[in-house]
């Protein structure tokens, strides 16, 4: 999807607050003052739940997408994980501010890192300070500490609004989304969308460029977008969609974004809205918004992982102020399917920033790694002759440079360009890291022709 703004800050990320008072048991819940602020919103996920149909829609309702909230926490099923990346191996002493509900209820829970447990009662009314213990880190890294309700006597377990943390584990570099910064909890809880930035050959008009994708078994995580053919104006790619009950309802995606900058499409001057000419068999044609706004089309395809597909965009102007955009799709049995031609007018360009790209777009699910492996890119410039590309650039979005979130990573794997994202793994790639494979020397044979038949009108 349309990547956000950047912006580069520092990857060590502390808030050191004091606090004057604890609760009842004030010498023992009193706080050292150089402790560590962990907001809830935003570093807590639903990792478990009593689920109805699907997970990300039951997890949704425990802590909210969008703020990153808890807002109702009812279930002994439900397990809410805190993930705090810990620059060393040390110790973590850990306390929560807490209310068991409404005031005269309590509530045991329990908080957990690896096979670590403690348990503490909260009490109804006002939230309060309590400590958790003090747990050992083995090792730097992510750190998970899983919290279970145990017992209650009012509706709801409770609701934990932060934490505090301090301990020789924390000494070094520290990610996590500090306070401050959860006004975009709902993009940081997406994780960070990572990007391999192609090169193409210089002095050459492109007008065409093709891309090969295999996703791994288990990497078609529900909520992933696999982004192959990218361009400066838009994206081609295909996701991973779950069904209500779980089935497979994946999708391949062209859009094109108006050259009018909103993220409502109704605001969008007639003169510029991007114009479908043609569009495939089963293909939906519709306006978008909400991240910059434009065109999109896209066609329902159970594409499976383990196998690969090919996708190819053609860019080319009309010589009269506008561009044409036409993407095409090639399943697993080779059979290729126009998604759409677009017009987008005041635009006269040829191919230009080929990428790719791997998002997270459902936050319940960044959770859990998803990983892809682009390989033989192709470009064709305007004379027929085609070019193997072979150099990218692993980049990724804000979550990524903030530090907030670094469970990225970009490379080669058999001979293709890596992009693996969420998860809360340790592997990190830094920003700007460069790969190249090994040329395969052989161009794709694909009937041009016949594919811009499938775009030709028809009588």
């Amino acid at each position: 999807m349309k990547q956000r703004k950047i912006l580069i800050a520092g990857a060590i990320i502390l808030c050191f607050m004091q606090m004057a008072t604890a609760t009842g048991k004030k010498h023992e819940n009193a706080l050292p003052t150089a402790a560590i602020s962990i907001p809830q919103a935003g570093n807590t996920y639903i990792t478990q739940c009593d689920i109805d149909g699907n997970f990300a829609e039951s997890a949704s309702g425990i802590i909210d997408t969008y703020t990153g909230k808890i807002t109702k926490w009812d279930a002994p099923p439900t397990v809410i994980s805190l993930y705090v990346k810990a620059g060393s191996a040390g110790e973590i002493t850990l306390w929560t501010t807490a209310t068991a509900g409404l005031p005269g209820t309590k509530s045991t829970i329990e908080v957990s890192l690896g096979k670590q447990k403690k348990k503490i009662q909260i009490t109804g009314g006002a939230p309060h300070l309590y400590k958790v213990g003090t747990y050992r880190v083995a090792t730097p890294g992510y750190q998970k500490f899983d919290i279970k309700g145990l017992k209650k006597t009012g509706t709801i377990f409770g609701d934990l609004t932060g934490f505090m943390a301090n301990g020789t584990a924390l000494e070094k570099e520290n990610h996590f989304i500090p306070e401050g910064n959860t006004d975009d909890c709902y993009w940081y809880r997406r994780g960070p969308s990572v990007h391999m930035m192609y090169e193409f050959p210089d002095g050459h008009d492109i007008e065409y460029f093709y891309n090969e994708a295999t996703v791994p078994d288990g990497h078609d995580i529900n909520g992933t977008y696999f982004m192959l053919t990218g361009f400066a104006e838009g994206y081609m790619g295909i996701q991973s969609i779950r069904g209500e009950n779980g089935e497979n309802a994946n999708m391949v995606l062209f859009s094109v974004w108006s050259p009018f900058d909103t993220d409502d499409p109704k605001l969008i001057p007639n003169s510029l809205h991007v114009q479908s000419l043609a569009h495939g068999y089963g293909v939906t044609v519709r306006d978008f918004g909400h991240e910059g706004s434009g065109k999109q089309s896209l066609m329902q395809y159970p594409w499976k992982t383990g196998e690969t597909y090919r996708t190819l965009v053609k860019v080319t102007p009309d010589g009269k102020g506008n561009t044409i955009y036409t993407g095409f799709f090639c399943d697993e049995k080779g059979c290729w399917h126009l998604l759409s031609q677009l017009k987008r007018p005041s635009t006269d360009t040829y191919y230009t920033h080929p990428h790719s790209f791997l998002e997270c777009f459902i936050p319940e699910t960044s959770i859990n790694t998803r990983s892809v492996v682009f390989k033989n890119q192709w470009a064709r410039d305007t004379n027929g002759k085609w070019h193997e590309i072979v150099d990218g650039t692993f980049t990724c979005d804000n979550t990524g440079l903030s530090g907030v979130r670094i469970d990225m990573k970009g490379g080669i794997v058999n001979n293709g360009f890596l992009l693996q994202n969420c998860g809360f793994f340790n592997d990190t790639t830094p920003y700007g890291s460069r790969f190249r494979r090994q040329p395969q020397g052989e161009a794709p044979d694909i009937d041009l022709d016949a594919l811009d038949l499938l775009a030709a009108p028809h009588n």
